[in-house]
């Protein structure tokens, strides 16, 4: 039975694993909102499935759930940016030419909209690794870890 298990848990996170690896690349490239929601989506499910396994798999699971709220932190800003960026847009659209907070809206939209190029900016670093391993690789290993301590568990 525990087998069984260990079996369920390897499959089930690697298939999220997958999907994060798979969604990655051409979402951080591309830094378009909708592939970007993508990849947070895939980021939260490894992360609620890592979370779920991690009484099986014990203190390894820790550093993999580190990098992966990292992940959803960037991208979760970067939504949050996307939002406010829609809402001063759809804001400026019923505010006459001529009103004095106009520019008020204006200013406030170019802040979001550079503040998220900042933040695509620090997602692509994180993601290309600078300094450290990639992103993937990372998560790719602090997963495998996690796993390897399921093994352990089973013989």
């Amino acid at each position: 039975m525990a087998e069984i298990l260990a079996e369920h848990v390897r499959s089930t996170l690697d298939r999220h694993l997958k999907k994060v690896c798979a969604d990655g690349p051409p979402a951080v490239r591309s830094g378009r909102a909708e592939q970007l929601h993508a990849l947070r989506v895939a980021l939260k499910r490894l992360r609620y499935n890592v979370e779920f396994f991690r009484c099986l798999l014990g203190d390894e699971a820790q550093d993999a759930l580190k990098l992966l709220a990292l992940g959803q932190e960037r991208l979760g800003t970067i939504a949050d940016d996307d939002t406010f960026g829609r809402y001063y847009s759809a804001l400026l659209g019923k505010i006459e030419s001529d009103d004095p907070r106009r520019s008020g809206v204006e200013a406030r939209l170019r802040a979001v909209e550079n503040d998220r190029d900042r933040e695509v900016q620090t997602l692509r670093a994180l993601w290309d690794g600078g300094e450290e391993k990639p992103y993937r690789e990372r998560l790719t290993g602090c997963t495998s870890a996690a796993l390897g301590s399921l093994s352990k568990d089973d013989s």
